[in-house]
């Protein structure tokens, strides 16, 4: 199988090179592209003396750009699976054959890396886990089973999740709570694998002081706005699916 790992960076200069440099050490047979999403720092110029393919963004375009720039690379290319994988150093290369592995072998669709199942490794802040825990609880009530870590951003993602992406679903995908809820409404089977991960040591989180307090807000909205797509999608999806 094809398969690639999407290294999501904003100003991550002082970690890409290390992020890199694992990715490489640890290389199990996947192709790397980074998006980098619009920096002012050189982590593009970093990326590029490693010899990895860097696709940047003019403008700052949120998660939302991120993701529909690696399913649309993806997709065009012939990937059979994405990972994404965060440029802050927070996830560790090693890790990668835990969420790549029940993909190829057909036992799930998208496969959650959670810090969460043996409670191994950074566990996130305080306030955030508990944002993290509120929104677990309804996600795993609108899929019908539970879901711990939501958020996280170490994940696996087969074909079927790709074209969806790629080629039907032309919204902002605003949040992974956004990504889960329809991937299920597709019919994709969703599991979590442990994983390890390690604090940010440098750089700072997408989800400063003013996105964390806004975030619960606009997540309840998303997911009501999910809610409204329901019918929809697995209607119109459920024709047009592609193997």
């Amino acid at each position: 199988m094809k398969i690639l790992i999407a290294v999501i960076a904003y100003n991550e200069a002082d970690s890409i090179r290390d992020v890199i440099n694992d990715l490489q050490k640890n290389n199990f047979g996947y192709d790397i592209i980074v998006i980098d999403n619009s920096s002012f720092d050189n982590t593009k110029q970093i990326c590029e003396l490693l010899n990895v393919k860097v696709i940047t963004h003019c403008i700052n375009s949120g998660i939302d750009g991120t993701w529909k720039t690696f399913y649309k690379y993806a997709y065009e290319n012939g990937y059979d699976i994405v990972c994404q994988f965060d440029g802050d150093g927070q996830h560790l290369a090693c890790e990668l054959p835990k969420i790549i592995e029940p993909v190829i072998k057909g036992e799930a669709d998208r496969v959650i890396g959670s810090r969460f199942l043996t409670k191994e490794g950074f566990q996130s802040y305080f306030f955030r886990r508990i944002i993290i825990k509120s929104f677990a609880f309804w996600i795993s009530i609108i899929i019908g089973y539970k879901i711990n870590d939501v958020t996280s951003g170490f994940i696996a993602l087969n074909k079927k999740i790709i074209s969806f992406f790629a080629n039907y679903y032309k919204h902002e995908i605003s949040d992974p709570n956004v990504g889960l809820i329809l991937t299920h409404y597709i019919g994709a089977k969703i599991i979590e694998v442990p994983v390890l991960m390690k604090a940010r040591k440098t750089g700072r989180s997408y989800y400063g002081l003013i996105n964390s307090l806004a975030y619960p807000v606009k997540g309840f909205i998303n997911i009501v706005g999910c809610l409204l797509l329901k019918k929809q999608i697995k209607k119109e999806f459920g024709v047009r699916n592609e193997p």
